[in-house]
């Protein structure tokens, strides 16, 4: 945790080596530079300072909230294209780049252009960061995704299951942005919800106001949710208990079997990893599966996807997940699913499981940038192998 904090002064730091120093202004305007960067490094302490509240849940205006997210996505967004330039540099410096491209040589200059290159990094860090921060708050647009599923009847043929995960409710993302999801996705009439996590940060009495709309979806087969790692954060039994008053369908551990004709498909859930570690109820699929009809295909509904594995081997056809946010941005990405056993968005096969790892409905106010990894109402339509 407290790398968490401090790193970011570590990183202001060496922007203001690399990137500030070499531009070609006065000295006080460089200094100038710096200050929004030392600011977006100290953007969670001085957050926490004002708003209080939550950790990382801040309780301040929401137009504060999207200043210091810009100020703090500026940073970690010219951190990585710094990093770039300086490996170019010393790329140029090793490679006997006259001898390999002798005739791009003659138009490259004899030095490398420090000063240029600072300026064209500030400039796309700049451009990047409002175009990822405005993707990351805006209302995310619907998707629809195809996907087979062995052992489907035909009843279940062509019917529509719409995601939503990682709405992360907070200062940042308040009740007109779900109003707006739960509008979008009921314009689509899905036949099945499915809710895999991640709804909030912050208490009920801070929150619940923000995701009431939540009580205005509705579906002939269900809303299901299961709850993910920041609902042990901001108070899982009250949250449970809230959720379940707005209609949803808990899944903890358990499964519902949804019926069409004679068709049948199973709906499962388990809790996020955090709760066994929070000495709440830890993910158990053969008790979720316990007395489930042999044979039904097995929607699963787990946050993580790092289980995958494991599910794939306990008989589930189709895994559900959210928590990493797509990554929300290249490079970063490899790092995410690093830190997820290999998954962070889309499609897998996992040992013939299908695996959706959503990149998320929203995000969580602490790091809301989305570069290339645009978020999305996900809607799922269902079908059979073809023969």
């Amino acid at each position: 945790m407290r790398a968490f904090f401090y790193a970011p002064f570590i990183m202001a730091a060496y922007e203001a080596l690399s990137l500030l120093l070499p531009l070609r202004v006065n000295f006080l305007v460089k200094l100038l530079l710096f200050v929004p960067l030392l600011v977006g490094a100290g953007k969670n302490h001085i957050c926490g300072w004002l708003g209080g509240g939550m950790l990382f849940a801040p309780d301040l205006p929401r137009w504060g909230m999207i200043a210091g997210s810009l100020l703090y996505n500026l940073l970690v967004v010219a951190f990585v294209l710094t990093v770039l330039k300086d490996l170019t540099w010393l790329l140029c410096k090793l490679l006997p780049v006259q001898r390999i491209f002798p005739r791009l040589a003659v138009h490259m200059p004899r030095k490398f252009p420090a000063a240029a290159a600072s300026a064209f990094v500030l400039a796309l860090a700049v451009v990047s960061t409002v175009w990822g921060t405005w993707e990351a708050v805006r209302v995310p647009d619907v998707k629809y995704h195809d996907v087979e599923i062995p052992g489907l009847s035909a009843e279940f043929e062509g019917k529509k299951v719409a995601m939503l995960v990682d709405l992360h409710a907070s200062a940042l993302n308040r009740r007109p942005l779900f109003e707006a999801i739960v509008a979008r996705t009921m314009a689509e009439k899905p036949d099945l919800i499915v809710m895999p996590g991640d709804f909030v940060d912050g208490p009920v009495s801070r929150r619940e106001a923000d995701l009431e709309p939540l009580s205005r979806l509705s579906a002939p087969l269900g809303v299901f949710a299961s709850s993910g790692n920041h609902e042990y954060y901001s108070g899982y039994h009250a949250w449970k208990e809230q959720l379940q008053k707005f209609g949803l369908t808990w899944l903890e551990n358990e499964h519902r079997v949804l019926s069409l004709g004679t068709g049948r498909l199973i709906i499962a859930g388990v809790p996020d990893q955090q709760g066994g570690r929070m000495g709440y109820t830890a993910p158990d699929l053969k008790k979720a599966l316990s007395g489930a009809p042999a044979g039904a295909p097995v929607i699963l509904l787990a946050h993580r996807p790092e289980a995958a594995r494991e599910n794939a081997k306990g008989g589930v056809a189709l895994q559900l997940s959210g928590h990493t946010h797509g990554g929300m941005m290249p490079g970063l990405d490899l790092i995410v699913a690093r830190a997820n056993k290999g998954f962070v968005k889309g499609w897998y096969d996992v040992d013939g499981m299908k695996l959706f790892n959503s990149p998320g409905t929203s995000l969580w106010n602490g790091f809301p940038l989305r570069i290339f990894d645009p978020a999305e109402i996900t809607v799922l339509v269902l079908h059979r192998p073809k023969a």
